[in-house]
């Protein structure tokens, strides 16, 4: 069971970006220490033909096969679906999706961002709000 639990661990983290994306005029970072074998930790990014850079952020409740499930429906629907403009829709039909998979208590809290020529979007689903850094003035929002 212990080496299934790991096999699983590795597909988990094999599915997770393996580098960030190269952009002239921000920096993007993170790190990711899971808490247990199989977790419900998530992020990924796409950078699509117009340079808009959209990263996703989630957390599955629990911890285990289900929540790795749903981490890897949802990083199928977010590669799909990261090219829509509007965040709210590709939430909405990322979110009836999920719930035909049946998976009873096991949810997701997501964020989502999009940043494009200067401009963020950003939209979150039971995530806490999201701090900006701007290096120039060296302020926080």
């Amino acid at each position: 069971m212990e080496q299934e639990l790991e096999a699983a661990r590795q597909l988990q983290l094999s599915m997770l970006p393996q580098g960030k994306p190269e952009l002239l005029d921000m920096d993007i970072a993170w790190e990711m220490s899971t808490a247990t074998q199989v977790g419900g930790d998530y992020y990924d990014y796409t950078l699509s033909a117009d340079s808009t850079l959209t990263l996703t952020l989630g957390d599955a409740t629990g911890h285990g096969m289900q929540a790795g499930m749903l981490v890897t429906a949802s990083k199928s629907l977010f590669q799909t679906l990261s090219e829509n403009l509007n965040i709210v829709e590709t939430f909405t039909t990322m979110s009836r999706s999920l719930n035909t998979m049946n998976l009873k208590r096991i949810g997701m809290a997501m964020n989502m961002i999009k940043i494009k020529d200067h401009t963020m979007q950003v939209s979150s689903a039971g995530i806490p709000p999201i701090l900006l850094y701007r290096a120039a003035t060296q302020v926080i929002e």
